[in-house]
């Protein structure tokens, strides 16, 4: 796929595995949108962008959670830079307790986010993209999407159903040319563990945001004819 001059949105973007993907797409010539909740950090990588690649970078603060943010975020795009051709659903975060002491409450929250948001994103990039008959949508997983997680239920279950959706969506869509690609890393250093609460023990050996960003973009670089449904990748000496 030629990304040069593509319009990519990127969902959580502001730091970790988002932002890594974001410049690497934009040293690639697509113009990228950027996409969460902490509207400072990302206008300090839009900038970073326009400064340092020359492509184009557009910062909108969005709660996926919420469909009045996915609908300003995705009006941002087309009128900023054009129709969506690639969608990042990368938005995430996690929750770590055992079933017996689950709070329903961030439960809700873990699935509105993984979950909701992305196929909201995903339904609203949809229509355009099955028109032009090309698109790629990518959504970053986890190894927890195919592997129960000890203390992290909601987690896992945000990730495995998120998975069924892509495979289904593949299945829908690849009559018009639309790609559906996931991509399932193992740890990351990011700051995921420390807003989850959950002390890795082995954070030193986890993988870097810019693996997973290389992933993306090896995927992206194939023809718009051929498409990685999954890619599993993981520490090698965790």
């Amino acid at each position: 796929m030629d990304i040069f001059q593509k319009t990519a949105v990127v969902t959580g973007a502001s730091s970790g595995i988002g932002t890594a993907i974001a410049l690497d797409l934009a040293r690639a010539g697509a113009s990228v949108v950027l996409a969460a909740r902490r509207i400072k950090r990302l206008q300090e990588l839009a900038t970073l962008i326009q400064t340092t690649t020359e492509s184009k970078a557009l910062a909108v603060e969005a709660d996926i959670a919420n469909q009045s943010d996915i609908d300003e975020l995705m009006s941002a795009a087309t009128s900023g830079f054009g129709p969506v051709d690639i969608l990042i659903n990368n938005a995430g975060l996690g929750y770590f307790a055992p079933v017996h002491e689950l709070d329903m409450q961030q439960v809700d929250h873990v699935l509105r986010v993984n979950l909701i948001g992305a196929m909201l994103c995903t339904k609203a990039v949809l229509p355009s993209m099955m028109e032009r008959r090309t698109g790629t949508i990518i959504n970053i997983l986890s190894i927890a999407a195919k592997n129960g997680v000890k203390n992290g239920s909601a987690y896992a279950a945000s990730k495995f159903a998120l998975r069924g959706f892509a495979e289904s969506l593949f299945m829908e869509v690849r009559q018009y040319n639309i790609r559906v690609i996931n991509i399932c890393p193992g740890s990351v250093a990011t700051e995921f563990f420390d807003q989850a609460g959950y002390q890795h023990p082995n954070i030193e050996k986890a993988l870097h945001p810019e693996d997973i960003a290389a992933a993306v973009m090896t995927a992206l670089s194939l023809g718009q004819h051929a498409n990685i449904s999954e890619l599993e990748i993981r520490p090698t000496n965790p």
